[in-house]
């Protein structure tokens, strides 16, 4: 019951970050926006933007089912992706960025069983910014 309160805990505490991140994108506050994120994606996820962008995106993938994240985190880390694509100023690396929360959004569908009304609209977005770039 202890790890579910603080894994409940710091899935709270995330929520909050992201809705930080989204208010400063929306306030252009990027530069804030991004060390922010930097921040999460270090502390929270052990990666870093660079690494995010730079990592082909079925790798990317592979390696966050080996540290077998609970569904909840990795709703998160889309999120936290979604976000730094919207703080993105370059095409390319929003592609990219997508291109990885789509496959997460696969993930929690297929592997995990979970389903979300958000993230359906929002692979549907996604995907038509995708098509409308290609």
């Amino acid at each position: 019951m202890l790890k579910r309160d603080s894994l409940t805990a710091q899935m709270q505490q995330l929520s909050h970050t992201l809705a930080k991140v989204k208010r400063l994108i929306e306030e252009r506050q990027e530069t804030q926006a991004l060390s922010t994120l930097q921040e999460v994606f270090g502390a929270y996820f052990g990666t870093n933007i660079t690494d995010l962008l730079e990592t082909p995106a079925n790798v990317f993938i592979q390696r966050f089912k080996k540290e077998d994240l609970k569904p909840e985190a990795l709703g998160l880390l889309a999120d936290f992706l979604d976000a730094l694509a919207d703080a993105s100023d370059d095409a390319s690396d929003r592609r990219a960025i997508w291109e990885k929360v789509v496959l997460i959004y696969d993930t929690l569908e297929q592997e995990h069983k979970v389903v979300s009304f958000a993230h359906i609209a929002r692979r549907s977005a996604i995907l038509a910014q995708l098509d409308s770039q290609s």
